[in-house]
């Protein structure tokens, strides 16, 4: 920690801590496994080869190995959100300047750090939670480091934090940059001097110079495999391009637009627009100061809430592959807080109410996900059995060549429930058989279903396998064929 945690905080830790508990109890009750975390259960796999460097370092000294990880959930939630909830009442702390923020203040400022929609699927990793919790907590830490210190020491810690951020999960860094420019402007208001915008150049100064070396540094040395050949692939000088940014944010956007449907569109669309409009007046007060500090605060207030929602894609902008997913949004929560600091206001204290809204209505996003993990996780495990006992039942041996083919059946639970609330679409587990996808084959293997590992052409050369004089096994759902010792499944109603 950087700093002790002193007594009267205790009890504003607990506070946020227990709310994120009860956000993230859904998903601790319903208990399943999410996407990587077969392979990590299943291999004891690590992150070894992702530039992930504190996070294998970090599970493994939880259980004392050295090679591989055991699956200690809810623990590593539990774990992290204690650490987050510290970082959020420094954080409250910080944009209140007081050492003692109301319990108002801890829920418009510190909840939503881990208490927004998004966050869902980085808090269902049995595995990944416990790091994705410390890059975001660590990212806090980062943006609120005491003013009193030392321009050295400020910038040291905020290097040390930022390449902790990176190394833990490296889209935390969307976090540090959002909340540094709300942290700059709670600065700036109740202390208008160049110590302000000297923190935020410090800031600045440490998140290249940490990139830098983590890009030039550890990537080189840590990044094989997938991660080397597609998704930490950089963009160069050449492939820079507006058009390259454009696309981004606006997939990132869409992304975010599945959050506003029916009664919560209005409603968060609405919040956000006043808040931006509170923005532009507080710009225009500072831009009659005619002071050129002020000015330059005040483009930045008017600036401030298109700058939030690019700064949701983040670090994805550097990147050259992108994976649109809800886990990359970290800095979401700095939207929220950018809508609910202008709430604290004092001339809005009999409305301010209204900031809970959308809160309360994360909760029931939360609540309908947890349900929708349970159901989702039942039907899927009922169709792998079956698909792995037709396997046994034509003959499969483990060495034998597999090949998936088709999207596995969805569940109309499920299906109804997406269709009501569309963001449960982006939230849910990736269908475990999907094609040649490799959760399918990590998901057979835990039911005793271990085939050898093929080439993308060798796939798509086990076509031929599928014919009639090859079946096997047919159900409504699957059908199986075998030539010799290669099997195929096909799956025939895909429901996605």
């Amino acid at each position: 920690m950087l700093i002790l945690i002193r007594k009267q905080d205790e009890k504003r830790i607990l506070f946020v801590f227990i709310f994120y508990i009860l956000f993230s109890f859904p998903i601790f009750l319903a208990n399943v496994y999410y996407n990587d975390d077969d392979a990590r259960a299943l291999y004891g796999a690590t992150w070894s080869k992702n530039g992930r460097i504190f996070s294998t370092a970090l599970m493994n000294l939880l259980d004392l190995r050295f090679k591989n990880i055991l699956d200690l959930s809810p623990l590593g939630q539990i774990l992290g959100l204690l650490v987050l909830a510290y970082a959020a009442v420094r954080f409250t702390q910080r944009a209140t300047q007081s050492t003692q923020p109301s319990y108002f203040a801890l829920c418009m400022c510190g909840l939503p750090l881990a208490i927004q929609p998004f966050f869902l699927q980085n808090l269902s990793y049995k595995f990944d939670s416990l790091t994705m919790l410390m890059a975001q907590a660590l990212a806090v830490f980062a943006c609120v480091l005491p003013a009193q210190w030392s321009k050295k020491r400020k910038f040291s810690a905020c290097f040390m934090l930022l390449i902790g951020v990176m190394g833990f999960y490296q889209t935390g860094v969307n976090t540090f940059l959002a909340l540094s420019l709300l942290i700059f402007l709670c600065d700036y208001q109740y202390d208008n001097t160049l110590k302000t915008w000297g923190d935020l150049g410090i800031k600045i100064a440490a998140f290249f110079v940490a990139a830098l070396l983590y890009k030039e540094l550890i990537i080189p040395a840590t990044i094989h495999g997938q991660f080397e050949r597609h998704l930490a692939v950089t963009l160069d000088w050449k492939t820079l391009s507006f058009h390259v940014f454009s696309d981004n944010i606006t997939n990132i956007l869409v992304l975010v637009s599945s959050l506003l449907t029916q009664g919560a569109k209005p409603l968060l669309l609405g919040l956000y627009s006043f808040a931006t409009l509170g923005s532009f007046v507080a710009g225009v007060q500072y831009f009659c100061r005619k002071n050129l500090s002020d000015v330059c605060v005040g483009i930045l207030c008017c600036m401030l809430p298109f700058i939030n929602l690019c700064l949701l894609s983040g670090m994805l902008l550097m990147l050259k592959n992108v994976e649109y997913v809800p886990r990359v949004l970290t800095s979401f929560s700095a939207c929220i807080i950018f809508v609910n600091l202008f709430f604290m206001k004092s001339f809005l204290r009999k409305i301010r109410w209204i900031a809970f809204i959308p809160i309360s209505y994360f909760f029931v996003v939360s609540y309908s996900y947890g349900n929708l993990l349970a159901e989702n996780s039942r039907f899927e495990l009922y169709h792998i059995q079956r698909v792995a006992s037709a396997l046994k039942d034509a003959g499969f041996h483990s060495g034998d060549n597999l090949f998936l083919y088709g999207n596995e059946p969805l569940s109309p639970i499920v299906e109804n429930a997406v269709k009501a609330m569309p963001i449960l679409d982006h939230l849910r587990p990736d269908p475990a058989i999907q094609d040649d996808e490799y959760f399918g084959y990590v998901i057979l293997r835990s039911r005793g279903i271990d085939g050898k590992e093929h080439t993308a052409q060798a796939w798509v050369d086990a076509r031929g396998c599928l014919n009639r004089a090859n079946q096997v096994y047919v159900t409504a759902d699957f059908m199986v064929f075998r030539n010799d010792r290669t099997f195929c499944v096909k799956e025939q109603n895909g429901g996605y």
